[in-house]
């Protein structure tokens, strides 16, 4: 008799080191899942999405037990499910990450033309005992309530981040979307009552920040944007002091190739610190 198989949104086995991304994405979409039993037992599962941002990329996640046989014919079979799903949805490329060192699938993914395209630290900042400086200035610094409240500078700031986010990444452009549509993205869980611009004294809006909430006790970054780095210096120092009031722990991701993201991660002590590397593949 061959062993009852356990339902595929039901199969996540406890989470090994530096493979969350499959986890993640198998909880988020269950209806997306599929395993793989050659010898009557799950030796695989994958799971794909898509991201409306991003429309002609198809996002995937594997994982195969350390344990299974015939390893390089499972990898084949799997790839060629991914690349039968990116014809069938019309995708123009293939994308995976996962924390570093990559897993064997993954290593194994580089000599199947995926190149490596991006690399990123996710970390935790712990808000308590965190020593600020404490600089003077003459800008004044606003909430997003109090920004969101006035339409035309809303309504920069809704274009502006729409361009950054438009600008990145390279290898995987977004298209654009209707702003109201952009709107309900970006402000999706930000902090009203944060610290989130800073005005000149020509009341000009030279910085902005997003930051979000997870939880109760996290908060993490998002877009951000200056006209001067002196001004995201002080924004960032007032969400730091705000956030020592009101959250134990700040996350963040931050780019390597970006010389703003690393300048704020090299800045502050964070810990628990993880390197996320993406790869990519025309199909």
């Amino acid at each position: 008799m061959r062993p009852i198989l356990p339902n595929k949104t039901e199969f996540i086995p406890h989470a090994p080191q530096n493979e969350h991304e499959i986890f993640m994405a198998m909880r988020t979409y269950p209806d997306n899942v599929k395993v793989y039993h050659p010898h009557g037992q799950i030796d695989a599962t994958s799971v794909f999405w898509h991201n409306k941002l991003h429309p002609n990329a198809l996002n995937f996640a594997v994982y195969v037990d350390p344990k299974a046989t015939e390893q390089p014919i499972l990898f084949k079979r799997v790839l060629g499910d991914i690349q039968k799903l990116a014809w069938k949805f019309s995708d123009d490329r293939m994308i995976t990450r996962d924390y570093a060192p990559q897993h064997p699938f993954n290593n194994w993914l580089t000599r199947r033309q995926f190149q490596l395209v991006k690399s990123t630290f996710t970390a935790n900042l712990e808000m308590r005992g965190l020593s600020l400086s404490q600089g003077s200035t003459s800008q004044a610094v606003k909430t997003f309530a109090e920004i969101s409240s006035d339409a035309a500078l809303y309504q920069h700031v809704l274009q502006k981040s729409m361009a950054e986010y438009s600008g990145k990444p390279t290898f995987n452009p977004a298209i654009g979307v209707p702003i109201d549509d952009w709107q309900a993205l970006i402000s999706h869980n930000q902090i009203a009552d944060a610290p989130f611009a800073v005005m000149d004294q020509n009341d000009t809006l030279t910085a902005f920040s997003f930051l979000y909430q997870l939880d109760q006790g996290t908060a993490t970054l998002g877009i951000m944007s200056a006209n001067y780095a002196d001004s995201l210096n002080v924004l960032l120092n007032q969400q730091l002091e705000w956030l020592q009031d009101h959250y134990r722990t700040l996350t963040g991701e931050f780019a390597t190739n970006s010389k703003l993201d690393m300048k704020i991660f090299e800045s502050l002590p964070f810990k628990d610190v993880n390197k996320y590397e993406t790869y990519m593949r025309l199909s």
